[in-house]
């Protein structure tokens, strides 16, 4: 099927105030003044069916993760474009906070920074927005460890997904005066809310917002340090620390009277000719640590240090353990973690004092390559990246357990890893293991779930993973495709162990399986003009004798092959760049469409001829692999419709569905002989979400709530043709959702 992003523009111009309610299944909600409005639902509607995803296992940049300093296992992950989540003890697992965003809000789903309040720990915050130029970010605001939200709307916009996003963390309690809490801004210098973030007010006496940018997007002010002993409890902290992205000068500026005032930390830039930029700042025992590297990652710093500044009289220290690019920090007491960041070769690192920056241990040696860990994977086998195992890249997030200082959580660009015996870094060996349970944060581009019984539940292919094969969904997968990207994905839909995908780049641009992904195999040949990076889509015939490859270069026509690229052969009766389609039952059966026209092959393939003219040009197609010769169709603007081959003719179904911005096809309900039908779109003006029909399209079912709504979900859904009431789902960050009928 053919993806596209949902666009949704955020466009508060004002601070004000929306509620937010029912992210998870609770209808308790915020109430914070009489000029809230309610922002999401909070109803808890028993649809019958149960969400949640088909298993992968991280996937994902995890910039941000924040234990709570006062309440044991009260802890936060963040992500850059994929919301953000909640530990849950009880099931050690992650819990998504964040999936009553829908894709009219898809923007909000990149969390800048994420704040948990030391003094009533119910409380958490989020400052949200993925892309500046995007619209308007919001801060949300939780009483409830973010079960439900009070969203605030900022008048400028927020880069959870831009350069830098490592930095932090930019929103901070007061931990005196847990009311007051400081937000350092990318482009608006710092804010600053005293009644719990419901409104917000820039400090005006702060000296500066930043001046360094990277890629067109401004680093800004980096993160903000609150020094808990400076007041007594109930009153606001007079020391506070921010870092700026400020070039050419000292950029570490510090107040002693509660945000009034503010003078620049002399020393604090370790360049002034070429500037370094404050990651990430924290206290502890009398002292600020700093991490910094010369640019905002990922992808664009080779150096940086780390600095001990002593409170009391504003000496600067260099305690850098290697002359690396920095990022991540955590303090607790003497106890220092940092980490370098974006090491590809061979890999970051992970540093460790327990004397506050005197002497360190790295997880592994820099000058003799000695390793002091193991990693233990068998939480996401698929980690073994290309058959190496890496101890993570862009590492910005480290995180001591207050409770138990032997714990420490990393986040690298690809999952979350962790450790229970940290102090064995002294003269031991660290024993790490995946612990990114709970979060799926991969862009999904296709799911296709085979009919054939002996075949696995699904198939996928995605962004930087590429794909996998899902033998069991409930598991994440054994191993990734490991190759190139793809750009279309086909299998044989009675012989599953046949599938073929389009690739952009590579040695060739058609690639495929005989053994269910296991190994795979470039074709041999390729059409006669066709480049390497060619990409576009493929099919395949039900039993797997046939591909159908329409490139992706502009003017090209389609071809196919029955030798598995031995061949090709161009496809006669076609307009270039046709989009195609293989019959479900028939294997010499394909169809095509072009700006409003059907076309079909009854010869596998080699000659098309014109079956029927339809009105709308632009729909989701798929083919009942039931019945012979017929086709749903889902428009956008126009509901369900089927195209029945034998009689050439479209018909509307006759249903109250009014938008269908993707369709599938799934196992048909105990007593009907009509493939059950999904859909994301709208039905019986229940507005927009998934929907079923077990009756040809008659009648719909809404399966979702407002609490399940999942971010930016791309315009791919498959029903499950072995499992009845199963259905997958495709989104821009939050993986595979997949719903299962409640037995």
């Amino acid at each position: 099927m053919k993806k596209s992003k949902l666009l949704a523009v955020c466009t508060a111009a004002v601070i004000g105030l929306g509620c937010m309610a029912g992210c998870s299944k609770d209808d308790s909600s915020s109430d914070s003044g009489e000029d809230k409005t309610v922002y999401y639902n909070a109803e808890d509607i028993d649809t019958g069916w149960t969400w949640g995803n088909a298993q992968i296992v991280g996937g994902g940049f995890i910039p941000g993760i924040v234990y709570n300093q006062t309440e044991e296992n009260v802890l936060y992950a963040r992500t850059d474009m994929c919301g953000a989540y909640r530990w849950n003890a009880e099931t050690s697992r992650w819990d998504c906070i964040t999936d009553c965003i829908g894709a009219e809000d898809w923007n909000l789903n990149g969390i800048e920074s994420i704040a948990t309040d030391p003094v009533e720990p119910s409380r958490v915050y989020m400052a949200c927005g993925t892309y500046s130029s995007q619209g308007n970010g919001a801060i949300f605001v939780s009483e409830d460890y973010g079960s439900n939200w009070v969203k605030v709307d900022l008048p400028f916009g927020l880069g959870g997904n831009e350069v830098g996003r490592g930095a932090g963390e930019r929103l901070v309690v007061d931990p005196n005066d847990n009311s007051i809490i400081y937000f350092g801004t990318r482009t608006q210098g710092l804010y600053r809310s005293t009644d719990y973030g419901m409104t917000w007010e820039p400090v005006e006496s702060f000296p500066t917002k930043g001046n360094y940018n990277s890629d067109g997007y401004q680093l800004g002010l980096t993160w903000v340090a609150f020094d808990k002993t400076s007041s007594s409890k109930g009153e606001a902290t007079k020391t506070i620390f921010v870092g700026a992205g400020l070039a050419g000068e000292d950029n570490v500026f510090r107040s002693d009277d509660g945000g009034e005032t503010w003078t620049a930390v002399a020393g604090s830039n370790p360049n002034l000719e070429h500037s370094m930029y404050p990651q990430q700042g924290k206290i502890s025992n009398g002292s600020l640590y700093v991490t910094y590297a010369n640019g905002s990652f990922p992808n664009q710093v080779s150096m940086g240090c780390v600095y001990k500044i002593d409170i009391a009289t504003n000496e600067v220290k260099d305690i850098t353990p290697g002359k690396h690019p920095f990022c991540g920090l955590d303090v607790n007491g003497d106890m220092v973690v940092v980490s370098t960041v974006c090491h590809w070769s061979p890999e970051d690192n992970i540093y460790v004092s327990y004397d506050g920056g005197e002497t360190w241990n790295g997880f592994w040696d820099w000058d003799t390559g000695e390793k002091n860990y193991e990693m233990d994977v068998s939480n996401a086998p698929w980690l073994y990246w290309h058959g190496e195992l890496k101890l993570g890249w862009w590492t910005s997030a480290v995180a001591i357990n207050p409770s138990d200082t032997n714990e420490l959580l990393y986040g690298t660009g690809a999952t979350i890893y962790g450790t229970k015996n940290l102090s064995a870094v002294k003269d031991g060996t660290v024993k790490i293991e995946v612990m990114a349970m709970g979060i799926e944060e991969c862009a999904m581009f296709d799911i296709v779930s085979p009919s054939d019984p002996d075949g696995p539940e699904i198939y996928t292919i995605l962004g930087d993973l590429y794909g996998f094969r899902h033998d069991d969904v409930t598991k994440p997968p054994q191993e990734h495709f490991g190759d190139f990207p793809a750009t279309s994905l086909a299998v044989a839909d009675d012989a599953a162990e046949f599938v073929v995908r389009a690739t952009s780049s590579g040695d060739k641009p058609v690639i495929y399986s005989k053994d269910s992904g296991k190994t795979w195999t470039y074709v041999s040949t390729l059409p006669e003009g066709i480049g390497n990076d060619a990409g576009g889509q493929v099919v395949m015939s039900c039993d797997g004798s046939t591909i159908l490859w329409q490139p992706g270069t502009a003017g090209t026509s389609a071809y196919r092959t029955g030798d598995f690229g031995d061949t090709w052969e161009m496809c006669e009766g076609l307009p270039i760049n046709a989009k195609l389609l293989a019959d479900g039952v028939n294997p010499d059966t394909f169809y095509a469409t072009y700006d409003g026209t059907f076309y079909i092959s009854t010869d596998a393939g080699k000659t098309f001829s014109v079956l029927t003219t339809f009105l709308i040009s632009s729909f989701d197609w798929v083919a009942n692999n039931d019945v012979e010769g017929e086709v749903w169709l889902g428009i956008s603007g126009g509901g369900v419709w089927k195209l029945d081959v034998a009689n050439k003719a479209v018909e509307k179904t006759a249903g109250n569905c009014t938008q269908a911005d993707a369709i599938g096809l799934g196992k048909a309900a105990d007593g009907q002989t009509q493939m059950a039908i999904y859909i994301l779109g709208e039905a019986n003006g229940e507005g927009w979400g998934v929907y079923q029909s077990i009756d040809g399209g008659a009648t719909w079912k809404k399966l979702n709530d407002d609490t399940e709504r999942w971010g930016n979900v791309n315009k791919c859904i498959s029903g499950d043709p072995k499992v009845y009431g199963r259905v997958y789902i495709s989104t821009n960050g939050r993986g595979i959702i997949m719903g299962n009928e409640n037995k």
